[in-house]
């Protein structure tokens, strides 16, 4: 198989991973038709698209953040393609790189292409340089959770009024394969990770994000926490915990406004209770293991947001055995360095230095 190439401004930068793709895992689920490309229905007016990869390895202390994403204006489509590393061990080895994609480059078919770079159901591949740094990747999706629709069914109706959607067709896999480092190997085998497809005709104003599965007590276990921000600064907590063969959707109706969110850059308090399950728990990060993107916006100030994957989180659980009765402790998962977080708003986080590095300011 031919290696990985991506156009840079010194010509063609090859990426040394050829010999370890890794094979295609037996009995995935077909999460194909939830990443099949929106974009291209997409007439006038803008219009955003993202197809995002985010791995965790708690031991080694290391993170990776992948993003495909489409943005048109004015009905011309423009691709992005980003990568970002996180080193726990080596904060100077954690950063964000950038690249642009030209529009016959950008494709429609069973998977999404960016010029060289993939995403399919079951595998990804794709390389990027900037800034002196380079990172690529070929990694193959394991089995895992079922693909979710991650938007509750009471919020549909508006995120269908602002023409978007949010899906998850991988919520909590592994996946396994290789990312080269600015030339060095680090090989990957069943890492945590999941895969998700968001779009839409805008973004919503704020956000945080955080997911998990890579607690240490409950290997199957894994959560993930949305808190965004709707009209007149309304937010809408949206949390979804997988445990012990059952999945707690705590957005839905009755539960949502049992919910309780607090995030505070760089961390994030919350808890949400059903029926017969509670949780409640906080997830941080470190500011120097942090990244710091931006997403233009038309009409509106630019959203910046800060990411890490190699976030922790704690999270406890109680239990009772029915509605009423009194709540007992169950189970308190930990993952250091196993989780992925995220904070998205108007300003800008100047305790965040580390910001994307791009191929096409390199190139000018």
């Amino acid at each position: 198989m031919r290696g990985v190439q991506v156009k840079q401004a010194r010509g063609l930068v090859p990426c040394r991973l050829t010999a370890l793709w890794p094979g295609r895992s037996a009995g995935l689920v077909n999460a194909e038709p939830l990443n099949s490309a929106r974009w291209a229905a997409n007439k006038a007016g803008a219009f955003h698209e993202a197809w995002f990869v985010a791995a965790s390895e708690p031991k080694a202390g290391h993170g990776l953040w992948l993003r495909y994403g489409v943005d048109l204006k004015a009905g011309k489509p423009a691709g992005a393609l980003w990568a970002s590393w996180f080193d726990r061990d080596s904060p100077a080895r954690t950063f964000a790189l950038g690249d642009g994609g030209e529009p016959a480059a950008i494709g429609r078919g069973e998977a999404v292409h960016l010029g060289n770079a993939w995403l399919g159901s079951a595998a990804c591949s794709g390389a990027v340089e900037a800034g002196g740094h380079a990172i690529g990747w070929r990694l193959s999706f394991g089995g895992g959770a079922d693909p979710e629709q991650a938007v509750p069914l009471w919020l549909s109706p508006i995120a269908r009024l602002r023409g978007s959607g949010y899906v998850l067709p991988h919520p909590a896999t592994t996946v396994s394969g290789a990312v080269e480092v600015d030339g060095r190997i680090a090989e990957l085998h069943q890492v945590s990770a999941m895969q998700g497809h968001l779009w839409g005709r805008s973004r919503w104003p704020g956000w945080a994000w955080a997911r998990c599965s890579a607690f240490a007590e409950e290997p199957d276990a894994s959560i993930d926490l949305l808190d965004a921000q709707g009209p007149a600064g309304v937010r809408f907590p949206m949390f979804t915990f997988r445990f012990r063969g059952s999945v707690h959707r705590f957005a839905e109706l009755p539960w949502m406004p049992l919910t309780s969110s607090r995030p505070t850059p760089p961390a994030w308090h919350f808890s949400a209770q059903d029926a017969r399950l509670a949780i409640d728990g906080a997830v941080r990060a470190e500011l120097d293991q942090m990244v710091q993107v931006q997403y233009p916006e038309p009409e509106r100030p630019m959203l910046h947001c800060t990411h890490t994957a190699i976030a922790s989180m704690e999270v406890r659980v109680r239990s009772r055995a029915f509605p009423g009765a009194p709540w007992r402790p169950e189970a308190t998962l930990s993952a250091t360095s196993g989780s992925s977080l995220e904070f998205c708003g108007p300003e800008w986080d100047r305790r965040v230095n580390r910001m994307l590095l791009s191929a096409r300011s390199v190139a000018s």
